[in-house]
């Protein structure tokens, strides 16, 4: 109580606003699930050494060895639960907010302060990572107090020698947390430059020759990295567009018009408010921009030219400083309007927060706890030995929550396929040998689930979320059956159509009266059908299904089902070969093609077209009947986290 009677308004303001953003971060903790990448993290930290965990931090990932040590030994005390290896992300992210209250109102004044860390406590983005076990939160946390450090050096009338010791801590700390981190670092010990003066710079020198020195043990590593490239992550990230700085800021604020329109309004309302003092402080205002926007641009620039690392987290070490320069114009306000912008501040960013991102039913969800949970909920309601389980996920993550959920129940890890690589005719086998009247399909391709449900008609549940789709399959119709929304479908007919090029047809051998498309020697590409992704396609989470029944007179003819999506260049295509789902020869086989569209953005590409056809590769006499194409809305939050 002594203390809030000798606390400001503004310090009670702040205290408040942190316990705003703890609420947020650690509502509904013992709901949380780990990502993919701190399940990784947390599987690499296991080791029996101190070598061989860095050696396994350094081989298997393209990290410092900062957070994969503590994670090491963290975990060792405390134990590998959620709530155990999240926690002291999460309060690492509280600290990081009440540091860059102190920076911006030692930089400005505490209207600006009060205004960043409202966003800092309630936007998604330092919400979200500031709840990982990653090099985020703690990132930002030593980015922040390096800072802070580094402000009391050059902007004290007299320099503590606890300041100068913290800076080459904390910079230190920032290179074995992350490399952009490190980078973040570097700018910042860089700008330092343009502050010295003769009184301070061996001082500085110093200070910055202390960082690089404590920095060696990692060098080695740091090489490494770079001479194998981005390792993993090369796999899946993407070359970004031109409008990455765009995009990015779109997922800062919510994409949300209301929240642009807002951020818009104070933006230009501080210049407005700050107009008799613009080109006051205009120097902390560019250093602050340079500090925003300098690591993700090389971070671009490097995406471009060599391989791709540019992410939304690789702002996450300059972000308190982009929102500080969004309302560095504003002098100090009154109390009264001061609070009165911060609480509708809050109330937009906790709505959009919550209604438009759902945070919490896309956060706290994740694929390996959902793909342990459903299959061992299958396997309770229909018996275990009646339920198979097909999963396509990276070795160990799932059976970390099998062992996490049996510890309950005290049996043996259930049985299930591993499904690293698609191989059609290894898990046609496979699906053939199954005596089970149910099947649990979680994150397997397309053209597995259609495998599926030719053995498997029904669906019994289907669940949806952040990089997820699980099904539960059944031979016999259930009381409740699920029925996947169709948005289109089509199926070659014996006359030409809007969608289908006419065919020529021939009467099926062994089957009269019955005809079917027919390519001879002399044909390569069948007809087939054509039309624009726009008429077909709901969304772009819209997958397209195809299926046709092919035979033919040469066993070793290998006729290709395609399909492809261009738009002056090739953005798609994709082909199934007739010998990978041959059961029998002399007989009409099933092939499939599928595709989730769910990486072609419409609006770059709307004069996108879509070609399906058969390859007649070898030009040999083949046959194709119920040639049929089918589009089904998918997984609308598949990419939820980051996308609107």
């Amino acid at each position: 109580m002594t203390f809030l009677k000798k606390a400001s308004s503004d310090q009670i303001f702040l205290l408040i606003l942190i316990a705003i953003a703890a609420t947020i971060r650690f509502w509904n903790i013992t709901e949380m699930q780990f990502l993919h990448d701190e399940l990784s993290a947390l599987l690499r930290a296991q080791a029996n050494s101190f070598g061989e965990l860095i050696q396994k931090a350094t081989t298997t990932d393209v990290h410092p060895v900062g957070i994969p040590i503590f994670i090491h030994y963290w975990t060792k005390l405390f134990g590998q639960s959620e709530i155990a290896v999240r926690f002291p992300f999460i309060i690492c992210g509280l600290i990081s907010i009440y540091y860059s209250y102190k920076i911006a109102e030692k930089w400005f004044n505490p209207t600006v302060a009060l205004f960043t860390v409202v966003c800092l406590a309630t936007l998604q983005c330092p919400t979200m990572y500031g709840q990982l076990a990653r090099p985020y939160a703690t990132g930002m946390l030593f980015s922040v107090i390096m800072v802070w450090c580094w402000t009391q050096f050059f902007f004290n009338e007299v320099t503590k020698k606890k300041h100068m010791v913290g800076f080459v801590i904390f910079a230190s700390l920032c290179a074995y947390d992350h490399y952009f981190c490190l980078l973040f670092a570097a700018i910042v010990g860089a700008t330092g430059l343009f502050f010295i003066n003769k009184q301070n710079a061996f001082k500085y020198i110093l200070m910055c020759v202390a960082v690089l020195v404590l920095f060696i043990p990692q060098v080695s590593i740091l090489m490494y990295h770079l001479s194998v490239g981005s390792g993993s992550e090369e796999s899946w990230l993407g070359k970004p567009q031109r409008d990455w700085l765009i995009v990015f800021l779109k997922y800062l604020f919510h994409y949300s018009g209301l929240l642009y329109l807002l951020i818009g309004a104070l933006f230009f309302a501080g210049i407005y408010f700050g107009r008799t003092q613009l080109k006051h402080k205009n120097k902390l205002r560019i250093v602050l921009l340079v500090w925003a926007f300098l690591g993700p641009l090389m971070a671009y620039l490097y995406s471009i030219t060599k391989t791709p690392v540019l992410q939304f987290s690789s702002f996450t070490f300059s972000l308190p400083f982009l929102l500080m320069f969004i309302f560095s114009f504003y002098p100090e306000l009154k109390r009264s309007l001061k609070l009165g912008i911060a609480g509708v501040l809050i109330l937009v960013n906790a709505f959009t927060l919550f209604a438009n991102r759902k945070h919490y039913p896309l956060f706290y969800t994740h694929p390996y706890e959902q793909m342990a949970k459903i299959s061992l909920d299958a396997m309770k309601d229909h018996g275990e030995e009646n339920v198979s389980v097909a999963l396509s996920v990276t070795e160990g993550f799932v059976d970390f929550y099998f062992s996490f959920r049996n510890t309950k129940v005290k049996r043996m890890l259930p049985d299930y396929l591993n499904v690293q690589k698609q191989d059609i005719p290894a898990f046609t086998t496979y699906l053939k040998k199954q005596p089970t009247n149910y099947f649990v399909a979680g994150n397997l391709p397309p053209e597995y689930i259609q495998l599926i449900k030719e053995k498997y008609p029904f669906i019994v549940t289907k669940t949806e979320g952040f990089t997820y789709t699980i099904f539960c399959f059944a031979k016999t119709k259930p009381l409740t059956e699920l029925k996947e929304a169709v948005v289109f479908t089509d199926t070659q007919d014996k006359q030409a159509s809007r969608f289908w090029a006419k065919a020529a047809m021939k009467e099926i051998p062994g089957e009269p009266g019955k005809t079917c498309m027919y390519l001879d020697s002399t044909v390569e590409y069948s007809p087939g059908f054509s039309t624009s992704l726009y008429e077909i396609m709901a969304s772009r989470h819209s997958i397209v299904n195809v299926s046709a029944d092919i035979a033919v007179e040469d066993a070793t003819s290998n006729p290709t089902l395609v399909l492809s999506v261009d738009d002056k260049e090739s953005l798609i295509w994709r082909g199934s070969e007739y010998q990978s789902y041959k059961k029998a020869d002399g007989k009409f086989n099933t092939v499939y093609v599928s595709d989730l569209f769910s990486g072609i953005d419409l609006k770059k590409h709307p004069y996108a077209s879509i070609k399906i056809y058969v390859w007649n590769r070898d030009k040999r006499k083949i046959y194709v009947k119920n040639f049929k194409v089918e589009v089904i809305e998918s997984n609308k939050r598949v990419y939820g986290l980051y996308e609107p």
